[in-house]
């Protein structure tokens, strides 16, 4: 599993939860993104070696010679995740409503385009 699909997926049902009103599956993913955001044990690198287990795939994250913060762009785009949509729906549901369903419509069109504009954020500012 690639990283644009997980976002996909995440996007998918995070917008699928929210139409639902599903509350409990969307602490569920809170703590998965959360889980993932502490100790960096990201699902699609996980899915990608159960799958693969004799090192037929390397996988490894993208080298960039010039990163001038050692922190991964795609753990620090899990702790924004995190931070925008339990603002939204845990903290402060009446007044920022529409952060969940902001995020979720961003991580669904970077799924769909393979482009995230986070992530090049981060990059540009200097993580790996």
């Amino acid at each position: 599993m690639t990283e644009r699909a997980y976002r996909l997926v995440i996007g998918i049902s995070m917008i699928l939860f929210l139409f639902l009103q599903w509350d409990y599956a969307m602490d569920i993913m809170l703590a998965l993104l959360l889980m993932e955001g502490l100790t960096n044990w990201r699902i699609p690198i996980l899915v990608s070696r159960l799958r693969y287990p004799q090192g037929k795939i390397k996988v490894t994250d993208s080298e960039n010679t010039q990163c001038t913060i050692n922190y991964d762009a795609e753990r620090m785009l899990r702790w924004i995740i995190f931070i925008f949509v339990g603002l939204g729906s845990v903290a402060f549901t009446s007044q920022l409503w529409f952060f969940p369903w902001f995020v979720g419509l961003m991580l669904l069109l970077a799924g769909i385009t393979g482009i995230c504009p986070t992530v090049m954020f981060l990059r540009r500012v200097g993580m790996r």
